[in-house]
């Protein structure tokens, strides 16, 4: 089992290489072996500013998680490819 973190800059960009590296198919489902989780862009937590008020930082990008369960060939996705978050925004159950 893999666990992929890949980054675009839009919804579509994701779709289109996602769609090129065939680990979902022409109506966006992920194939056979292949579990996505799509998050989009979001925003995080990094602490409290001296009145007590949360600071939030944008990641406006696109954000999508792999799983894959079997051995995919996912070297269309390398320009994607992020390193492992130190806090995953969402994490597989």
């Amino acid at each position: 089992m893999i666990d992929l973190y890949l980054r675009a800059d839009t919804e579509a960009e994701m779709l289109l290489a996602l769609t090129a590296a065939s680990v979902i198919n022409d109506k966006g489902l992920p194939v056979r072996g292949v579990s996505v989780d799509h998050i989009g862009p979001f925003m995080s937590l990094n602490g409290y500013d001296a009145d007590g008020e949360p600071i939030m930082v944008l990641f406006p990008d696109w954000h999508t998680n792999l799983r894959l369960m079997e051995d995919i060939d996912t070297s269309a996705l390398l320009a994607y490819i992020i390193d492992t978050p130190a806090t995953p925004y969402r994490v597989w159950a």
